[in-house]
């Protein structure tokens, strides 16, 4: 009777170490299961161009890794709500720097935190020039929190064109953090042949942007961190521009993301599907630039000239 019970007992204790162990996997395939929502797709249709330069296979994967993504990180307003446009701009921001890769996870992050405006407005040191800071990674014991600023997350969608994008930048910035240090060179995913290869790149075109030589944002030469996370922007925003003026840190961020979207984009007639903005608008509908003019008055007739 007593080898009995141990038997019983230690088939339960392995049938809840099972349950324990597997836990994860089957949340996924419940989630996998499910189908994506259509108001998500719709926001997707409407506000993010990366959605609409992947074939329609490629579209379906793209949406079930942020269904995954939503489904497994916790998404937090700061006096703010967290509505389905939010939720799902978070998601797209996190995954069209991962899109390239297999089965990546961003193990270390434990929250994006999402706030109304400006996270921090401060004087520059010199001068009166007024700063705001749109987004951040902040480190908490092991894990790390992303922080947003709502408008400008939703403002890096309205120009997909702009080559800036706040919410890319900051999950460059985990990205970058994966090796255990956010410092420009994402040693996680970056083969050991091009690590060298990268910095040597990274320092010059630094070394260019601070002489004025350059059209990267001159932000990217505030940190090796964060110069990696601009040209990320300027990599998936612009890629034909990227492409264009330098080859080589084009070339070189195909192999750091195993993504080409210049390749995409030269599929993709935008003037026929989406206005700059990203965004389908209504001749009528009030212009995305903030002149308050109606687009048919305004960015529009710029796109004729």
């Amino acid at each position: 009777m007593g080898y009995l019970f141990f038997i019983v007992f230690a088939a339960g204790l392995c049938f809840l170490f099972y349950r324990w162990a597997t836990r994860k996997q089957r949340h996924r395939q419940k989630v996998l299961a499910q189908e994506f929502p259509v108001t998500w797709r719709k926001i997707l249709q409407d506000r993010v161009g990366f959605y609409h330069t992947l074939k329609e296979e490629d579209q379906q994967r793209f949406e079930k890794m942020i269904q995954l993504f939503l489904s497994e990180k916790r998404i937090t307003g700061i006096k703010t709500e967290i509505d389905d446009v939010t939720r799902v701009l978070v998601g797209a921001s996190a995954i069209i720097p991962i899109y390239g890769f297999r089965d990546w996870e961003y193990q270390n992050l434990g929250e994006v935190l999402v706030f109304p405006g400006s996270i921090q407005r401060f004087k520059e040191e010199e001068g009166e020039a007024v700063s705001e800071v749109l987004g951040r990674v902040n480190p908490f014991q092991n894990d790390h929190y992303v922080t947003l600023s709502k408008p400008a997350l939703e403002r890096g969608f309205n120009d997909m064109k702009d080559r800036q994008n706040v919410g890319i930048h900051e999950f460059a910035h985990m990205l970058d953090q994966a090796d255990g240090e956010i410092d420009g060179t994402p040693n996680a995913y970056l083969p050991d042949e091009l690590v060298r290869p990268w910095q040597e790149l990274m320092y010059r075109k630094i070394k260019a942007i601070k002489s004025g030589d350059s059209d990267i944002n001159p932000y990217g030469a505030t940190s090796e961190a964060e110069f990696f996370a601009v040209v990320t922007e300027y990599f998936f925003e612009k890629p034909d521009q990227l492409a264009e003026k330098h080859p080589k840190l084009y070339e070189m961020l195909t192999k750091v993301f195993h993504q080409n979207p210049k390749r995409r984009f030269k599929l993709l007639d935008f003037n026929s599907l989406l206005n700059p903005y990203g965004k389908r608008l209504g001749r009528n509908e009030p212009c995305p630039c903030g002149s308050g003019a109606k687009y048919k008055n305004c960015c529009l007739q710029k796109e004729k000239v």
